[in-house]
C-alpha cells in the first residue's frame, strides 16, 4: 500500500513543477521592461524562448503546448507585438524544439546552443514574416537581428541558471 503524499508535499511538488514556466514569465515580464528600445520596432527580443527551449529539450513534462501557448498569449495581451504573434512564433519554437529533442538533449552545450540559434532564428524569422504581412509592409530585418543576436548572447548564462536551478529543486520532480 502506498502512503499518499501530504498536502505540504503536494504542494512542494507543484509548486516545483511551476518553476519552469515561472521563468519563463519573469523572463517575458524582464523583455517588456522599457529599455529604450523603441527603435527596435514591432518584432520584440524573444527572451521566452530561452527558457520554453531549454525546458522543452531537458523536462518537457515541465513546459507543455499549453504553457506555451499561455505565455503567447499573455505576452500578445501584454501589447508586445500584434495579436496572435507571439503565440504563434512561440509555439513553432516549441515545435522546432520538440522536433530536435532526441539531437539535442544529450548532446555537448555548443550543439544545444546551436540548436537554440536555429530554433531562435526559425521562430524570428517566422515572427518577422507574419508582422510584415499583418503591416502589408516589409518591417526591417535589421531590429530583428539585432534582437536575435541578444537571445543568442543571453541563452549561455540562462541555461547555466536553469541547469542550476534543474540540479537543485527538480531532481524528484517528473
Amino acid at each position: 500500500m502506498a502512503l499518499r503524499p501530504t498536502v505540504g508535499q503536494q504542494i512542494d511538488l507543484a509548486l516545483r513543477r511551476s518553476i519552469p514556466v515561472a521563468l519563463a514569465v519573469l523572463l517575458l515580464f524582464l523583455g517588456i521592461l522599457p529599455w529604450n528600445t523603441h527603435t527596435l520596432g514591432p518584432v520584440n527580443a524573444n527572451l521566452v524562448l530561452i527558457p520554453i527551449y531549454y525546458w522543452t529539450l531537458y523536462r518537457p513534462r515541465l513546459m507543455s503546448v499549453w504553457s506555451v501557448a499561455a505565455l503567447g498569449l499573455i505576452s500578445d495581451l501584454l501589447g508586445v507585438s500584434l495579436l496572435g504573434v507571439n503565440m504563434l512564433s512561440f509555439l513553432i519554437g516549441y515545435r522546432v524544439a520538440v522536433s530536435q529533442r532526441k539531437i539535442f538533449a544529450g548532446a555537448p552545450f555548443i550543439i544545444v546552443w546551436g540548436g537554440f540559434l536555429l530554433m531562435s532564428a526559425v521562430a524570428g524569422l517566422a515572427q518577422w514574416l507574419l508582422v510584415s504581412v499583418l503591416q502589408q509592409t516589409i518591417v526591417d530585418p535589421r531590429p530583428a537581428f539585432l534582437l536575435y543576436m541578444i537571445g543568442a548572447v543571453a541563452y549561455p548564462p540562462c541555461a547555466y541558471v536553469f541547469a542550476w536551478i534543474q540540479r537543485r529543486s527538480l531532481v524528484r520532480v517528473a
